[in-house]
């Protein structure tokens, strides 16, 4: 007989899953900027996740240029 496996209830060892449609992305930030970034966040009420994807979306449909 085949063994059926049932969900324990557990994160995955790499913690929570991603919401449908997002998938995780690592970079390297300077420590004091990630802390700043995470105060103006809380402020806003809203996330990092959401400043850096605003961003990164403003980047690719043009409307927002990096320095140069």
């Amino acid at each position: 007989m085949a063994k059926t496996s049932k969900p324990t209830g557990r994160k995955s060892r790499s913690g929570p899953r991603a919401p449908e449609g997002k998938i995780p992305l690592q970079v390297l930030i300077a420590e004091q900027t990630v802390e700043d970034a995470k105060i103006q966040a809380i402020r806003a009420k809203t996330s990092v996740s959401a400043v850096v994807e605003e961003l990164l979306q403003g980047w690719l449909e043009g409307t927002y240029k990096l320095k140069e």
